[in-house]
């Protein structure tokens, strides 16, 4: 017989998610088995929780009521055993954090690393994204996101060093194409685009000088979806690219790439960690807040 929390647990993420698919994505089973588990429920309770097609999916009026009871009970049952377990002294247990490609690809996956290795009962599951997410909805523990936070989201807030971005060229580029000496100097260079951003930085590349703002119109013959395959097509000698400065130090060591235009600076973005203020006195809470704003800040 199936676990009817189990069967309560996976009926409500199907609601949030949408689907059977995303729900079995968050519980970590089978479309199958989410189908199973909310098929147990409707035979229990004699009545039918949600309406399915091929396209959409629907609570029925008893769905939504029981929807809305799941929803308490589970999280009366999450609070006990976070209030039981969140004084321990140890961390342990999982999180689910969410952050952004380039971010946490370059700069997130050192610290976690040494976490980690500090504390074995710990687990992480990371996902990397750019996309605006409802870390609520989604399912995560806390989120890094770049820009100022949606006010309207039940999240605390912990402010992170802020994104920096500098902008590079290899040696063999700029050999060939010379060294631009001021922003509007780029208009005659090949820019890297990087086709995430939003439409008006991949075309318009801003920076601060001494005395203002400069918005320079870029020729992006090359806009990527992935900005590690911008980084290889810079070190290629393609073009001039603007990236994240902990991505971009490496290869500026290394000399494959030289940075530019260095009385110059692009506009920073603020960077927040968000998280559930009501948990923040758990100690995996505690202690992971604690530690990244250490080492990043």
């Amino acid at each position: 017989m199936l676990d009817k929390l189990t069967g309560m647990r996976t009926f409500v993420a199907a609601v949030q998610t949408g689907s059977f698919i995303a729900a079995a994505g968050r519980l970590s089973m089978s479309p199958q088995m989410v189908a199973r588990h909310i098929a147990t429920l409707e035979k229990q309770l004699k009545t039918r929780l949600l309406n399915r097609t091929t396209r959409r999916q629907s609570l029925t009026p008893a769905g939504s009521l029981y929807y809305r009871r799941c929803e308490a009970i589970l999280k009366a049952i999450d609070t006990a055993e976070r209030e039981a377990s969140g004084t321990a002294e140890i961390p342990s247990g999982t999180l689910r954090l969410n952050a952004p490609v380039t971010f946490g690809r370059y700069a997130l996956v050192d610290f976690l690393s040494q976490f980690l290795r500090r504390y074995p009962q710990m687990s992480i599951e990371l996902t990397l994204s750019d996309e605006i997410i409802n870390p609520a909805t989604e399912g995560f523990d806390m989120v890094i996101r770049i820009g100022e936070p949606d006010k309207n989201l039940r999240f605390a807030a912990k402010p992170l060093p802020a994104y920096r971005l500098i902008a590079c060229a290899a040696p063999q580029y700029l050999a060939e194409h010379g060294w631009p000496e001021h922003p509007s100097d780029l208009k005659h260079h090949a820019c890297l685009g990087f086709s995430p951003w939003p439409a008006g930085l991949t075309h318009q590349w801003p920076f601060v000088g001494a005395e203002s703002l400069t918005e320079v119109s870029v020729n992006s013959r090359l806009a990527i979806n992935d900005w590690g395959a911008i980084l290889e097509a810079a070190l290629k000698g393609l073009g001039v690219l603007i990236g994240y400065e902990k991505g971009l130090e490496q290869p500026v060591k290394k000399g494959q790439l030289v940075t530019i235009l260095e009385d110059y600076r692009i506009p920073e973005r603020v960077m927040n960690l968000l998280y559930d203020a009501s948990r923040a006195n758990e100690t995996r809470y505690r202690v992971f807040i604690d530690e990244l704003c250490e080492y990043f800040n």
